[in-house]
């Protein structure tokens, strides 16, 4: 048609002729001119006739080639610059080879210009930039698809191309072409596409040669990451399609890589290798890789992050693995690291690792699944170890190299006396910490998920190598706390031998080895051990004791007395916990159990008092003293925490005080405020003390309203808070409340089927522990509380004894053991004897007026024992309101008794070469009733001088005159008694006061004090001011160098110093009340005024 019409016409003007002549003449041609010369006519070369093609076109094929061939690098290289937009060389090579094939005969033309064509592009692939390579590798791959497609194509011989796959193959091998492409860019991922296809290509025509393998390797080894993750990247790809000598091959070239490579290196090598085996569906390559991984991970070089990706990709593979018999090659492996365990010592830790990821890579059985249920198909984890346990003994395994290790490891410290446990040991990847441990995690996790029992040879191996046979500290600490793990809720230690094995190997460690964790693996042993022979009883979460002769009780005493301090407290809590939860064969013996106790922690003081009091003063001894001092202290805190625990159970108030709230406590005074419910209620002021209970308060505000203590319910509310019937044992001291704080109640009436009582009403004074509302409390129950062991405990030889013990400690200069026996007596009720003793010494002494026929009062306080002195100070001091008392303070003060408190605040000789602590008690104690007894004093002389200036009855004058100064110091006494001591803090102290000074107004002139005990007072608050209590006899220079130094340091001062302070400016204050003419002396003194200074400006408590 019209395609043929214009080619006739081409050539009748003369259009194949001028073509010819430009190519033969060679004038000015270049590869765009060439291909758009040429590209028309190679596209309609079907329509030329042969006689154009032969005299017009095959001089020009002959040309071309030479024209191309001429083209300079530089020319060539600007050509392919060109070539990404217009494929020019390719066009015109094609174009060329369809008119040659337009004549018969031509192949060999056709032949050379395929051959021209390889020619060209292997020129462009050496000479080029990346564009004109990335052309380069089009071309390359556009030949490689079209032979593929000859290849497959069904066709006649005769038309079969020069250019087979097989040819395209051996050109690229003989050429070099994939060392070429892998020079360079192969950063950009286009260019390794490219080149992916070219080497699939390859490899599918068998071509790819072991040297190729190198090659492409060798391209991306110490290259950028992005080349590392391309050439990484076609690895992957393409290994699928190696044979198995290639992809040994490659294996040995990351082994041979994996010797030098760095730690980033070594991290994409292996998950490069990891990848190769992902979707591996007959399991060859994951075969393969596993190996290499478990190789790779062997090399001694290896460090140990680097050896645990590669035991992680192992584990990760095993996991993916898509093969029929995926358990069957997890359990083979497992045979291998089973193999590693038993010959490779280096290889211990890993081995156990691998074990352990592998059998977790089975899941836990169903809670519910019984055996019949069970699919023959399923392996679940415990099955798993139970069969590993059957053919390797692993436990056994394990416990013998952890034995054998702690033997390498004794040899190893005694020539390393510095190594550190903590660190890795030479020649090794694991610190002995790890070596210890890792073991210790294996053998648990085997136990725990296999649901095995550690039998006893292993229980005993493993306890003697670590724990008897420790080599350092941690290996200790680490048995303790694997056999705590053992024996928690679910026990993984045979319970048959439990007993055995606690009798033979815990109670046998010294305890001095125990720490925190060695209590609680005691303690776990002690309370299953038990429970089992029936001795405890489980109850929730607690235990009872249900049979005194428990199996470890003995050993229990020695921790308590031979192990450190933290240590023994957790034993006393545990024998406390013991003791104070009596089982129901037990509960009916409580007394019996209560005394033994006591009298065996007695038994025990005994002991050690007497080795303590024959101790010679050497070195030896002195540790010796000190060790036994320790032991006592342990049991006194034995007795003192089972006392107080037994106390705080009693539910109800108490009737017979311990001694630290026997006395009245500080004053307080409450405001109870009712709501207002429509009518009117005034707020009541109720006096009460630190050392007052809620229900007493509760039964005063009863009282005070006088309601119906059946049908009244009252509810106390403090800062909001409800306190409940359980809280009326509380102390007011307890609580927080302070002077003047106002308790809110709330009444309420109650229907009762019980008649009122009678005197349900009646009065009770403050602190009585009479009647109370019954829905608070049944009462006082004295039979039960007689049973409390700190009641049973007081005994006047314990009293004594305990005395003797505090005084030993004090000789000794042991705080902690003074202190600890006088704690406890404070816990037990009042000595009835020594009390006894001081109401006798003072009415008879008052029967007697004076005369020295008896004890005297002295005796009890001037004597060897201070602990003695401590406690019977604290008898006047702790009096209470009850009509006895009364007679007892005038008892006291007619028996010398202020003359005697006095003394003991002025004389020197009053308890020489005592400790500050004990000093200080008796200067307080003293002081306080100093204060009392002088208030007495003021109040019944300001009576007396009043009486005496009353006329007769008949208007005479007074029998006594007294004389104007007498009247004076009087009303100056009288006003200063307004104010001293303090009218809202110690009402109490001035009300007993006054009705002491009703009984002695006649003679009260009679216990004036004198200036020497204000001096002596002086110098108690002076010292007392700037903590040197101990100062008091010595000159007043050293105590005013105390208050520079305090000055200069503002360290606070101990608080019982400042209520020694406080309390004795009190008494000094009343002294000059009583004394008016001593403060215009006094302050005339040089002393005086540096004691004011001291005090008002240097003193450290403001």
């Amino acid at each position: 048609g019209w395609l043929v019409d214009l080619i006739n016409k081409f050539g009748t003007l003369n259009g194949f002729q001028i073509l010819h002549d430009r190519f033969t003449n060679g004038s000015a041609l270049n590869v765009q001119i060439i291909a758009a010369l040429i590209k028309p006519f190679g596209q309609c070369y079907e329509f030329l006739s042969q006689h154009t093609v032969k005299k017009y076109f095959i001089p020009v094929i002959e040309i071309v080639p030479h024209v191309l061939e001429n083209l300079t690098d530089d020319e060539l290289k600007k050509e392919a610059k060109n070539e990404t937009k217009n494929d020019a060389l390719s066009m015109i090579i094609k174009s060329l080879k369809n008119l040659a094939s337009r004549i018969t005969g031509q192949e060999e033309t056709v032949k050379n210009l395929e051959i021209f064509r390889l020619k060209m592009i292997l020129r462009l692939l050496q000479i080029s930039s990346f564009n004109g390579k990335m052309n380069a590798l089009n071309e390359v791959n556009k030949m490689i698809s079209s032979v593929s497609y000859y290849t497959h194509r069904h066709g006649n011989s005769e038309e079969e191309e020069w250019l087979t796959a097989e040819r395209m193959a051996e050109w690229i091998q003989q050429n070099n072409i994939l060392s070429i492409v892998l020079r360079d860019s192969l950063h950009q991922p286009q260019y390794v596409e490219k080149l992916e296809k070219i080497l699939r290509f390859v490899i599918k025509e068998k071509a790819l040669s072991l040297q190729d393998l190198d090659n492409i390797w060798a391209a991306q080894s110490g290259k950028h990451d992005a080349i590392v993750k391309n050439v990484h990247d076609l690895l992957a790809k393409l290994a699928w399609d190696f044979s198995p000598e290639q992809l040994d091959h490659l294996f040995d070239c990351f082994k041979a890589s994996w010797t030098n490579a760095s730690k980033k290196q070594r991290e994409k090598l292996l998950e490069l290798i990891r990848r190769l085996a992902e979707d591996d569906k007959d399991g060859v390559m994951a075969h393969k890789v596993l190996t290499l991984l478990w190789n790779l991970a062997h090399s001694d070089d290896v460090p140990l992050d680097i050896m645990d990706l590669a035991l992680s990709a192992h584990i990760k593979i095993l996991d993916y693995s898509c093969s029929q018999d995926r358990d069957t090659q997890k359990i083979q492996w497992i045979d291998r690291f089973v193999e590693e365990l038993r010959t490779n010592d280096k290889w211990v830790i890993p081995a156990l690792k691998q074990i352990r990821e592998i059998c977790s890579l089975f899941g836990e059985a169903p809670q519910n699944l019984s055996q019949t249920q069970q699919s023959p198909h399923v392996f679940h984890r415990h099955d798993l170890i139970n069969q590993l346990q059957h053919n390797h003994a692993l436990v056994t395994l394990v416990a013998e190299s952890l034995a054998a290790y702690m033997n390498s490891m004794r040899l190893y410290a005694k020539d390393h006396e510095d190594y550190d446990p903590q660190t890795v040991k030479p020649g090794s990847r694991y610190s002995h910490v790890q070596e210890v441990q890792e073991r210790l995690n294996f053998l648990r996790f085997l136990l725990k998920d296999g649901q095995l029992w550690l039998c006893a040879p292993q229980a005993k191996q493993i306890w003697k190598c670590l724990a008897e046979n420790a080599v350092y500290l941690c290996d200790r600490e680490a048995c303790f706390k694997w056999y705590s793990k053992l024996m928690g809720d679910e026990p993984d230690l045979d319970p048959d031998i439990n007993k055995d094995f606690f009798e033979s190997n815990v109670l046998q460690l010294d305890p001095l080895l125990l720490t925190e964790n060695g209590m609680k693996c005691f303690e776990r042993f002690f309370k299953a051990v038990n429970c089992r022979e029936g001795k405890l009883v489980a109850k929730r979460r607690a235990y009872m004791m249900d049979d005194l002769e428990l199996i470890g009780l003995d050993y229990l005493w020695r921790v308590v007395i031979q192990s450190n301090d933290d240590i023994a407290n957790r034993a006393i809590g545990l024998l406390k916990e013991m003791y104070t939860n009596l089982g129901p064969r037990l509960k009916v013996s409580q007394v019996v159990i209560h005394e033994d106790f006591i009298q065996s922690c007695f038994d025990r003081l005994k002991a050690s008092y007497d080795t303590l009091y024959v101790l010679d003063g050497d070195k030896d001894s002195i540790n010796c003293a000190k060790q036994e001092a320790v032991r006592m202290v342990r049991v006194l805190t034995v007795l003192r925490e089972y006392i107080n625990e037994c106390d705080s159970d009693y539910q109800e108030e108490r009737t017979i005080l311990p001694m630290s709230r026997a006395f009245r406590g500080k004053h307080l005074s409450l405001i109870i405020r009712f709501p207002n419910h429509g009518r009117q209620v005034e707020d009541l002021d109720i006096w009460s003390h630190t050392n007052d209970t809620v229900g007493s308060v509760r039964r005063c505000i009863l009282n005070r309203i006088k309601a119906n203590v059946t049908h009244t319910k009252i509810e106390l509310f403090v800062g909001g808070e409800l306190l409940d019937s359980e809280d009326d044992k509380k102390l007011i001291g307890q609580l927080n409340v302070k002077d003047k704080s106002v308790i809110t109640a709330k009444l309420t009436q109650v229907s009762s089927n019980m008649p009122s009582s009678p005197d349900s009403s009646s009065d009770s004074s403050t602190g009585s522990p009479g009647n109370h509302c019954n829905h608070y409390s049944d009462g006082p129950n004295p039979e039960v509380e007689s049973c409390l062991p700190g009641i049973m405990s007081m005994h006047p030889r314990y009293i004594s004894f305990l005395w003797q013990v505090a005084d030993l400690g004090s000789n000794l200069n042991m705080p902690p053991l003074r202190d600890g026996a006088r704690i406890l007596m404070k816990l037990m009720p009042l000595d009835s004897s020594t009390v006894e003793k001081l109401r006798t010494i003072c009415l008879e002494h008052v029967k007697l007026e004076g005369s020295n026929v008896g004890p005297s009062l002295e005796s009890l306080f001037f004597g060897p024992s201070a602990s003695r002195v401590v406690y019977a100070l604290l008898m006047p001091a702790g009096t209470s309101l009850a009509d006895n008392s009364s007679d007892f303070q005038l008892h006291f003060l007619k028996s010398g008794g202020l003359p005697l408190v006095l003394s003991m605040l002025t004389k020197s000789n009053f308890l020489p070469n005592t400790d500050t602590e004990t000093q200080r008690s008796t200067y307080f104690s003293g002081l306080k009733i100093a204060k009392l007894l002088l208030t007495a004093v003021g109040y019944g002389h300001v009576r007396a001088v009043a009486e005496a200036c009353q006329p007769s009855v008949d208007g005479t004058d007074p029998v006594t005159p007294i004389n104007q100064v007498t009247h004076d110091q009087a009303v100056v006494l009288q006003n200063a008694l307004q104010s001293i001591p303090n009218p809202s803090s110690e009402c109490m102290l001035r009300n007993v006061s006054l009705r002491l000074a009703q009984q002695i107004s006649d003679e009260a002139s009679r216990y004036m004090p004198d200036t020497c005990v204000i001096r002596a007072i002086q110098k108690i608050i002076w010292a007392s001011g700037c903590g040197a209590l101990q100062l008091v006899f010595r000159p007043n220079e050293e105590i005013t160098k105390i208050y520079e130094m305090t000055t200069n340091m503002r360290n606070e001062p101990d608080m019982e110093d400042e209520q020694v302070c406080c309390e004795a400016l009190e008494v000094m204050t009343l002294c000059f009340a009583l004394i008016p003419t001593a403060l215009e002396a006094l302050s005339k003194e040089k002393d005086w005024q540096t004691f004011i200074i001291d005090l008002l400006l240097h003193c450290p408590s403001k």
